[in-house]
């Protein structure tokens, strides 16, 4: 008899806090579905960010600080389906420090972009389309 264990984001919140606490610089690869945390010596924590827990990582990576009040990592029902791209763009908007790593042919099926923060790294993976693409160029990106 075959055993499935539902995914817990419970567990990984208080992993990637853990590693908050002790100042680690993380990397961050936002997916579709799940965003993969690692650090020196940790890899690939899966973790499902909502608009809440988005926050909470983005002002660790900014400033350090590592305090959830009120974050409720179980609450995954306010997923939407274009969080990366929302992501992005609210980074973009605020002017962070954001690059696309280039790629040798332009025929790459995905935009890949990263943004550096005292505390870590982001990185994203974006479907490229024309409307994507004239939204970067707009941008200076």
């Amino acid at each position: 008899m075959i055993h499935f264990t539902a995914y817990n984001n419970e567990i990984a919140h208080r992993q990637i806090k853990k590693l908050m606490m002790q100042k680690r610089i993380l990397d961050i690869r936002l997916d579709e579905s799940f965003t993969l945390v690692s650090t020196k010596g940790i890899t690939g924590i899966q973790y499902m960010i909502t608009a809440d827990t988005w926050h909470w990582i983005l002002n660790y990576l900014q400033t350090g600080d590592y305090e959830d009040f009120g974050i409720f990592p179980s609450d995954i029902s306010r997923m939407t389906a274009d969080t990366q791209l929302t992501c992005l763009q609210e980074l973009v908007e605020q002017k962070c420090n954001i690059a696309r790593i280039p790629f040798l042919r332009e025929t790459e099926a995905f935009v890949k972009l990263r943004a550096l923060f005292r505390f870590g790294k982001l990185y994203f993976s974006i479907k490229r389309s024309d409307e994507f693409m004239d939204y970067l160029n707009s941008k200076g990106l």
